[in-house]
């Protein structure tokens, strides 16, 4: 049995990161970027929220040197403590590439059981039944529909840019999953 999670805005806090990857694109490069526009919308894959012509290779590049600054989310050591006290697997399952999913965890000092990385929405699904994933925890209401479609509980914390609708549970962080996984699991 596993429990999955989202990561950036889930687990990690990646705004920092990605903000100051912004800057340097508008600094260094001459991207001409509302980056407080951009970061409202924080939380999609790049690709999604990035303006066309925008070099998302830079963009992931730069995000890479920035990766000290992830924080984890307030409770993310906690949940996955309880998790794993539960006898469960932690999974992240995240539209982030691999390799920036992978730093990112180890920068904001947390470890996963299981990463499935360059997947987003509904294509999450299948990495969440793949690894037996009973809920998954995401921001986004396409993390709601992807653990609809994986028979997953949808639990949705507000810690994102959008309201995670379509959530069964709506916890306002990861401070109140480990009430919630010990009456659930």
């Amino acid at each position: 049995m596993a429990v999955g999670f989202d990561l950036d805005m889930t687990l990690v806090d990646s705004r920092a990161v990605s903000r100051r990857a912004l800057e340097r694109l508008t600094t260094e490069r001459g991207h001409a970027l509302d980056i407080d526009a951009l970061m409202a919308q924080y939380g999609l894959p790049p690709a999604r929220w990035l303006p066309r012509g925008t070099d998302l290779a830079l963009f992931r590049r730069l995000q890479l040197q920035e990766l000290s600054l992830t924080a984890p989310m307030p409770g993310a050591r906690a949940a996955l403590a309880t998790v794993h006290r539960l006898g469960e697997r932690a999974v992240v399952v995240t539209a982030a590439s691999e390799n920036v999913a992978a730093q990112m965890l180890s920068a904001a000092g947390l470890a996963a059981d299981g990463l499935h990385a360059n997947v987003w929405a509904e294509d999450k699904a299948a990495p969440l039944r793949e690894e037996g994933c009973w809920a998954f925890v995401g921001d986004h209401p396409d993390d709601m529909a992807a653990a609809h479609r994986a028979g997953a509980v949808a639990v949705g914390v507000t810690t994102g840019t959008v309201f995670p609708a379509g959530a069964h549970v709506v916890l306002s962080g990861l401070h109140g999953l480990p009430a919630w996984l010990a009456v659930a699991s």
